[in-house]
């Protein structure tokens, strides 16, 4: 499978450095070619097809996590945020000097997800180490954009209204999706009516604010049943389903198939 096209990727932020070759791909339409040096994100706003790979291509992954990573930051500067999730090119061109940091970035953020990984999810040191890994994301994610916004041309770029309120929106989601299911929740939130809301975000991303809630909320259930010691009634809880029937009844309407069919078939 191509690094791009996790079944994941949907609904995270990751960060990509290209170490060696070459790759032409094709970036929300736009054909790019990403070359030894780039870094580029994925985030759920940017889709990404792979179209050729020089034979040598190497890409290695700094970092995924979930998009509401970047909260804290968006809620300092959300258009910095916006300018890095909307803009027309998606890449930046990085030195050695800042190569050699990103990879360090990434040996630190490996291992301190390694050693969360051995930690009780109820014990103080794994609340501290999911802080730490947080950290070093969100500063990572800095780096890269003082890196992206150095190499901007600033007067070149278009405003893009609609895209601006999916990024918010994308972030509303992230934080309410448990509680708030219904569109127009985020469309009040956004001082939209839910029709003319629907309209903006299908135009900015394809998709209804009924499908982004959907592909969240399911995206997040498969993600918590391929834990082997989370159960059917955990995710159902977390998740804020009235009861397990309503969850499994949600959860086979968007995939086929039965929570427990999916738990079965991945853990």
């Amino acid at each position: 499978m191509d690094i791009f096209e996790s079944p994941d990727n949907e609904i995270y932020f990751a960060l990509f450095l290209c170490t060696q070759g070459s790759c032409e791909m094709v970036v929300n339409d736009r054909l790019c070619c990403l070359k030894a040096g780039d870094a580029i994100i994925k985030s759920p706003l940017i889709q990404i097809k792979v179209k050729h790979k020089s034979e040598d291509f190497n890409i290695v992954t700094i970092f995924k996590d979930e998009i509401d990573i970047l909260a804290p930051i968006a809620e300092v500067n959300i258009d910095v945020v916006q300018e890095f999730l909307q803009q027309n090119k998606f890449y930046s061109t990085c030195t050695p000097k800042e190569q050699t940091d990103l990879l360090y970035r990434k040996s630190l953020i490996d291992g301190y997800k390694e050693e969360l990984l051995t930690l009780s999810q109820s014990s103080k040191q794994h609340t501290v180490v999911q802080n730490i890994i947080a950290l070093l994301e969100q500063t990572t994610i800095l780096e890269y954009a003082r890196i992206f916004l150095r190499q901007q041309d600033f007067e070149t770029v278009k405003n893009e209204k609609e895209r601006s309120i999916m990024i918010k929106f994308v972030f509303y989601l992230f934080q309410n999706y448990k509680n708030h299911r219904e569109v127009s929740f985020y469309a009040d939130a956004l001082n939209f009516s839910p029709n003319h809301f629907t309209r903006i975000i299908k135009k900015a991303s394809g998709r209804t604010p009924s499908q982004w809630i959907a592909l969240v909320t399911i995206n997040q259930a498969k993600k918590m049943l391929r834990y082997n010691n989370t159960t059917i009634k955990d995710v159902s809880i977390e998740l804020n389903f009235p009861e397990q029937f309503t969850f499994r009844k949600y959860f086979k309407l968007y995939t086929g198939i039965s929570p427990k069919e999916y738990k079965k078939m991945n853990t």
